[in-house]
């Protein structure tokens, strides 16, 4: 204990914090997030998966060194080491919605749907998400940076919780688009072996966008109540709507593992037209002749 004491006795973690982190909730996370980052590597390469959802497995690993600095922050706090668990701990879990953009995009590049309305581009609804999250990520980790000194915590506080709500909107209106793309039935697409591979794609955005805004809405209250309020001085809170929550998230994108929606990396995904199947039925018959023959 006397390790983690500066500040005339004053534990700079009870300032930070406004606890001393618990070890064992730390390390059972990083433990979980550690397989969870290996379970995802091995199946995207095994499968063939597509690349982006690498993002997957390396906001896992992120989550693992968060939890990790948290660990060490047990046994001996400084500012270095808050800064970086706050900005693995709060940033990385966005990376989460990046995977979401991306495959809606996908969802609309596939279908070769022709449209005017520029927010059913593929390309606006991945690039322009991902550069909303970008702003996000810089105002939150802006934020988080500020937070930590004494002169700019409340400046810090302010940045942090605009760079959430702007989160929060932004993912709302992508919850939109994919709602839309989901009722329209133009947007389809086929993936061998795999029926009705739209539906289940987007069940699993359903409920991941569902979490990530339960976890989105906790940071808002968090901050919006003030740097040692009632909610930032609950660690199990944090554990609750912040770990598990953002846990629950990964174990979803592993059973509903959304690779096996989307072609394989380097392959094509093409509608199934009445052309190809008599195609195929006249090929048959061709072959089945030739053997009477």
């Amino acid at each position: 204990m006397d390790a983690i004491l500066n500040n005339n006795g004053v534990s700079l973690a009870m300032r930070l914090f406004h606890y001393i982190p618990a070890i064992i909730p730390a390390a059972v996370a990083l433990a979980v997030y550690g397989v969870v980052a290996i379970y995802l590597t091995i199946r995207i390469y095994i499968s063939k998966s597509p690349r982006f959802l690498y993002i997957l497995a390396f906001t896992a690993l992120m989550e693992v060194i968060g939890f990790a600095v948290r660990i060490m922050c047990h046994f001996y706090t400084d500012l270095g080491r808050y800064i970086g668990m706050t900005m693995f701990l709060l940033l990385a879990p966005n990376a989460l919605a990046l995977v979401n953009y991306k495959a809606v995009g996908e969802i609309i590049r596939l279908s070769n749907v022709e449209t005017t309305r520029f927010y059913l581009r593929p390309k606006f609804v991945t690039w322009f998400f991902f550069s909303s999250d970008i702003f996000s990520f810089c105002l939150q980790g802006a934020g988080g940076g500020l937070q930590s000194t004494v002169d700019f915590n409340s400046i810090g506080i302010a940045v942090t919780l605009v760079g959430l709500a702007l989160q929060l909107f932004f993912f709302a209106c992508f919850a939109g688009i994919t709602f839309y793309v989901q009722r329209n039935s133009q947007y389809q697409y086929y993936v061998e072996g795999q029926p009705n591979a739209k539906n289940r794609l987007i069940l699993c955005l359903y409920v991941t966008i569902g979490l990530i805004y339960i976890r989105s809405i906790y940071r808002v209250a968090e901050y919006a109540t003030g740097y040692g309020g009632p909610i930032a001085k609950l660690e199990w809170a944090f554990y609750v709507f912040d770990t598990i929550v953002i846990f629950l998230s990964f174990i979803v994108y592993c059973v509903f593992f959304i690779g096996n929606y989307l072609p394989k990396h380097n392959a094509a995904a093409q509608l199934p037209t009445d052309n190809s199947s008599s195609s195929s039925q006249t090929e048959k018959g061709d072959v089945e002749t030739a053997s009477k023959l």
